[in-house]
């Protein structure tokens, strides 16, 4: 199992070679800082070995003063490059760090609307936010501590048998017994932390899902369930941790025992093996050395947890990477002009590969032709238009769009050109005026302006304190449905679009603030192709033709005159609205 795992740890290594390359200077200069730093600290021991047994054993205060100038000297040189490799190495992390968050949020944003309806949020969000801080956490303070940590072992080991080769192989006897329990060590933390990562994900998951669906659970008094349920997810984390923690409860003490040993082994040897021909400097010495030499090796013990941590992380990092896009933006310069006709021909689609959608459909939208389409729930209104932008491709046939096929128009241009107001208006964190233009610098102040004039929204923006400055809130928190139907008619107004869909813009709104949108609808939808999705019947007697859906067919065409008086199932839906009206 291990083994197979070697080629992947080989081929993710790999694919992160060219971020740490890219600042290769500062691993290398911090790499130098430690080298510096490791020296400092073996030197230390000897010399304090040397005051012992040369300076004061030979009162030699002159010598003596030497020497306490000299380690004093290496102390701050130690301290110095100390600082700047830690700054160095926790910056090195940032940069990757901000480049990889980057390059994966620009792949988040090209992914298309089938990624995000087979992946929960949650585990999108652990890709962004922990799997990126796991792999920072060990470049960080795993690969380039690692390689200073094998530099001081290597410098120990020297420097003890420099010192006292017989005292230095007696030390040694005690590295088999720490090398079986760093090995028993690192198997039961790669289990627990494996478990621990797949708890994590599964809180996200739940987070996302309670967040998101606060006000469902407030509404259907769901708190109890809710809770019951993060429970069982958190309590999950903790059994998993637990097993983390106890790992680590026994790996230190055994350290510790096995420290202890070495410096008991190389009291005995002082007496039994060397006797009175060793000085008390080498004694202090060895202490030292004995001390400083398990410590790097426990730190590398724990840096492994790292590196598994890593290992995992990079994984899913570079899964989300290597995601296929499936809507692909051509590199083209076609653009749309306004008004725009719209043309479905014999297209076909379906989300799962035995559940077709749409089968065949095929109209035409005139230019400034304004059409609406009807039908039950599940017709396949919403899939059209999905389509129409692109947030899924089309399966069989083809949309054309000013006479173009949409898959030959770039994305930027073909959604610039295609406003959509949907029943439910997402207002992003920011003020009434960011969210009309949506930051674009083609929307300037006097376009912000005149878009919510003709929408009347500048009547209730006007009366906040701010204006158009005025903070919406979280996902527009602080603003009515109606209100947030209104910015969302300003931003599509303000793009001056070639074709407007409505998904029942006015579904949402009451029946006062309906009416003083009604004619800034009518403000937007003049001189443009527009394409109403409707809910209720009531709202589309005027378009100029609707198109009746059923099962992914259209079964029905004609004004409203003309499909009431025919008995089909647009006459059928009328009736029934206007009974329910009627009560």
């Amino acid at each position: 199992m291990e083994e197979a795992k070697k080629p992947l740890k080989t081929k993710l290594l790999r694919r992160l070679a060219p971020y740490i390359t890219r600042y290769a200077w500062l691993g290398v200069g911090a790499l130098l800082c430690l080298i510096v730093v490791d020296a400092a600290g073996v030197l230390q021991p000897y010399l304090v070995k040397r005051a012992i047994d040369v300076d004061v054993v030979g009162r030699n205060l002159p010598g003596l003063a030497r020497t306490g100038i000299l380690l004093a000297v290496i102390m701050a040189a130690g301290y110095l490059f100390q600082v700047i490799s830690g700054y160095g190495i926790q910056y090195l992390g940032q940069r990757l760090l901000l480049d990889l968050r980057m390059d994966l949020f620009r792949k988040v944003l090209s992914l298309s609307s089938d990624f995000f309806d087979r992946t929960p949020v949650g585990n999108t969000l652990t890709n962004l936010s922990n799997d990126l801080e796991a792999l920072r956490e060990f470049i960080s303070e795993g690969i380039v501590s690692i390689a200073g940590d094998l530099l001081r072992v290597c410098m120990i080991l020297v420097a003890m048998l420099v010192i006292n080769y017989v005292l230095a192989l007696v030390a040694f006897i005690t590295i088999p017994f720490f090398l079986t329990v760093t090995f028993l060590f690192r198997a039961s933390i790669r289990a627990g932390f494996r478990e621990v990562r797949k708890a994590n994900g599964e809180i996200n998951v739940a987070l996302s899902e309670t967040l998101s669906g606060v006000r469902e659970i407030h509404q259907f008094g769901y708190e109890g369930e809710a809770r019951a349920s993060f429970a069982r997810n958190n309590k999950h984390y903790r059994t998993a941790y637990m097993k983390v923690v106890n790992a680590y409860a026994l790996f230190f003490p055994a350290i510790e025992i096995i420290t202890n040993a070495s410096m008991i082994l190389i009291l005995l040897a002082a007496h039994f093996l060397l006797g009175a021909s060793l000085q008390v400097g080498v004694i202090f010495a060895f202490f030292a050395y004995v001390n400083m030499f398990f410590w790097p090796l426990r730190q590398m013990a724990e840096k492994f947890n790292l590196f598994q941590s890593a290992v995992a992380a990079t994984e899913r990092i570079f899964k989300l990477m290597d995601e296929k896009v499936a809507v692909v933006s051509p590199q083209t310069e076609q653009t749309v002009t306004s008004p725009a006709a719209l043309v479905f021909d014999n297209v076909g689609f379906r989300y799962a590969p035995d559940a077709p959608v749409l089968r065949g459909i095929s109209f035409r939208v005139e230019p400034g032709e304004k059409v609406a389409i009807v039908g039950p729930t599940g017709a396949g209104k919403t899939t059209l238009i999905s389509l129409v932008t692109r947030l899924y491709d089309v399966q069989e046939g083809r949309i054309l769009l000013d006479g173009k096929d949409i898959r030959s128009v770039p994305l930027e241009a073909l959604r610039t050109a295609v406003a959509t107001v949907p029943q439910d208006v997402f207002l992003f964190t920011g003020t009434i005026a960011e969210n009309i233009s949506l930051y674009r610098d083609s929307v300037d102040w006097r376009t912000i302006e005149h878009a919510a004039q003709e929408v009347r929204a500048n009547r209730f923006i006007a009366a906040l304190p701010k204006g158009y400055g005025e903070p919406v809130g979280e996902e527009g928190k602080r603003l009515s449905e109606g209100q947030q139907q209104l910015i969302g008619l300003s931003r599509a107004f303000a793009r001056d679009p070639a074709l407007v869909i409505l998904d029942e813009a006015t579904s949402n709104i009451d029946s006062e603030t309906e009416h003083l949108i009604s004619e800034g609808i009518q403000r937007l939808l003049a001189n443009r192709t527009a394409v109403i999705i409707a809910h209720r019947l009531s709202t589309i007697k005027a378009v100029d033709r609707i198109l009746v859906l059923q099962r992914g067919r259209v079964v029905q065409e004609g004004n409203h005159d003309e499909l009431v008086r025919r008995d089909g199932l647009y006459r059928q839906l009328y009736e029934m609205q206007s009974l329910m009206l009627a009560k």
